[in-house]
């Protein structure tokens, strides 16, 4: 098996590669290194040898990816690989956003994986032969399946096919730093759940680093990875997962934490989450964190969400911040909440005409908003935050105010 790597150091270029790979559930095939320092070369070489593993360290690439991605791309066949190694996050932003464009109106026959940043020789073959870390199983006969679970974001994001049969209601939600994603979260759906007691309601605290959630629900020992194996092993069936109810007057409010676990899941693991968690709950609330498309995963669970929620400020910053992401944001089901709103300063209509994305409602600023110890208290909305949650219109039938009001949230 010929693996195909662009590096301006030959001699690193090795220590990329494994020693043997086992691609689409093949028996394991040697793999042997064949080392370009030009894309002029790297085509002529992909056209003469068809390596089935094509490596590019984007560090050493001085064409513009709107142009080598699609010649690369479209040289591939089904059963060849382009793996790309960004040089820094800003350049798989950038690298990302390349792709979900070129895919949309492309038809690769070859796959596509844009790994992580900052990943080590190792790391790098580990990806490139479809390594499982043999702790992470209980016996050591688990195979990791190359096809299905390498992140190919030429179908991640030029496809958001969901099953009509799913009940459950994703909703992500999102948001530049310090928004009050979090926040808005924490007071918001328990209230829902609260209304809605015939409707089953779990919470996924899925950030990057912050386990503010987590810490306030008491959620820690509740965690997703303890399912690890069962999810790389394709059964379903195994997998029983371990909710935390955080209000003994909300038996109906669950919760659940993935904190710090979002580069630890493949695309392909998240969907199979979801379809697990659609039959058993109504409404799935995914608390992403910080707006940030650093992973692949991120990426598929946003396309699978019905609902993206970014959670802005009504300032420059937290606005500016979320227009960089405009490109993704606009062709995802993003509806905006705005926190810390006073009529005084902003208006709704002018945020929404800012960012050209419909605004579900606001959450007025109120001095004192969280109380000193949170972990284990429910945090009710004021009165004037119920008053605006009454007004959210929500992709699905909820009661979103008390009974003497009677309002109910829009059916699409």
């Amino acid at each position: 098996m010929i693996a195909l790597v662009l590096s301006s150091r030959p001699l690193q270029a090795k220590e990329y590669l494994p020693e043997t790979a086992s691609l689409h559930r093949r028996a394991p095939e040697k793999v042997e290194a064949m080392n370009v320092t030009t894309y002029e070369m790297l085509l002529e070489r992909l056209q003469g040898y068809e390596p089935k593993i094509i490596l590019v360290v984007t560090a050493d690439m001085s064409e513009s990816a709107y142009r080598w991605i699609p010649e690369v791309m479209n040289q591939t066949k089904a059963d060849q690989t382009l793996y790309i190694l960004p040089k820094s996050q800003n350049d798989q932003y950038h690298l990302q956003v390349v792709i979900e464009e070129l895919a949309i109106e492309s038809n690769w026959k070859g796959n596509i994986s844009l790994l992580e940043t900052n990943l080590t020789f190792q790391e790098v073959a580990d990806q490139l032969t479809g390594f499982v870390n043999p702790k992470l199983s209980e016996s050591n006969e688990t195979e990791y399946e190359h096809d299905q679970e390498q992140s190919e974001l030429s179908i991640l994001l030029a496809s958001n096919e969901m099953d009509d049969g799913r009940s459950g209601h994703v909703i992500t939600i999102t948001g530049p730093g310090s928004s009050g994603a979090t926040t808005f979260t924490l007071y918001h759906f328990p209230f829902l759940a609260k209304l809605n007691p015939d409707k089953e309601f779990l919470i996924v605290d899925i950030n990057d680093d912050k386990a503010d959630l987590v810490e306030t629900t008491g959620s820690h020992h509740q965690r997703l990875s303890y399912s690890k194996t069962a999810f790389q092993r394709k059964k379903l069936e195994d997998i029983d997962l371990k909710y935390h109810i955080p209000y003994k007057n909300l038996p109906n409010l669950k919760v659940i934490s993935a904190v710090q676990d979002q580069h630890k899941w493949s695309p392909n693991e998240i969907v199979m989450f979801l379809e697990k968690v659609r039959k058993e709950f109504d409404v799935i609330i995914f608390d992403m964190g910080e707006l940030t498309f650093t992973s692949n995963t991120k990426i598929r669970l946003m396309r699978e969400s019905n609902e993206v929620i970014t959670v802005v400020r009504p300032d420059s910053f937290s606005l500016n911040r979320t227009l960089q992401y405009m490109k993704v944001l606009e062709r995802l089901p993003t509806k905006v909440i705005i926190t810390h709103f006073d009529t005084s300063y902003v208006s709704k209509s002018e945020v929404e005409k800012y960012l050209g994305l419909p605004v579900l409602g606001v959450v007025p600023y109120e001095r004192g908003l969280i109380p000193k110890q949170t972990t284990n208290d429910l945090l009710e909305p004021t009165k004037k935050m119920q008053k605006e949650f009454a007004t959210y219109k929500w992709d699905l039938e909820l009661i979103v105010a008390t009974k003497k009001r009677g309002l109910f949230a829009s059916v699409s």
